[in-house]
């Protein structure tokens, strides 16, 4: 008797997220279509349809990938606190490899669709506030072990330091020249540098 075969839904649902956001980042977002998913991934509409209903649910779903791919090689140095996990972390979200050059071109595709939805910027904001909520803990205990001053004003570091890894996704895309990994990695720690003094 063949026994049916074992469908893991998690395993599909992953390996459909991994081939839709490596096409946003190589063909941009209107190449997500059921017809393109389908050649790429060999599954039928009806099954596509199955695990996202909707264009919106599958770039969503890619996004959310990045951003968790992110966090899980932040996560390889769980034992860091401090400035050293804020580095860790930061240096994740820099573009300094072609992995995360992809990734950033999946977060600036998101925005463009983000600005247009509440939803999909609901999701943005809660996605970042994650990351403020992880940078305010790193600042914290950087303070109670005495690595930055005590009157560093912690929400004005975090702003700064956010907008300077999401301006340099941008500047990494569109002015690689400028862009190297070594003056991105100069920039982020002549900014924890200053923290210090």
């Amino acid at each position: 008797m063949i026994m049916p075969r074992v469908v893991d839904h998690d395993d599909r649902r992953s390996e459909i997220i991994a081939k839709v956001w490596r096409l946003i980042s190589e063909y941009g977002v209107d190449a997500v279509t059921t017809r393109r998913i389908a050649e790429e991934t060999g599954y039928s509409n009806g099954l596509l349809r199955y695990y996202f209903p909707s264009k919106d649910s599958v770039i969503v779903a890619a996004f959310q990938h990045v951003f968790d791919a992110t966090n899980r090689r932040a996560e390889a140095s769980a034992s860091l606190r401090g400035i050293a996990a804020l580095r860790v972390l930061a240096v994740e979200i820099l573009p300094l490899d072609e992995e995360r050059l992809a990734e950033a071109r999946v977060v600036i595709a998101f925005w463009q669709r983000a600005l247009h939805s509440p939803d999909e910027a609901g999701l943005y904001a809660e996605r970042m506030a994650e990351w403020r909520a992880d940078f305010t803990r790193f600042l914290e205990q950087a303070r109670d072990d005495g690595q930055i001053a005590s009157s560093i004003e912690i929400p004005v570091v975090i702003d700064e330091l956010l907008a300077m890894l999401m301006g340099a996704q941008i500047l990494g895309l569109f002015s690689p020249e400028e862009s190297s990994q070594e003056r991105q990695l100069a920039q982020l720690d002549g900014f924890v540098q200053r923290l210090r003094h």
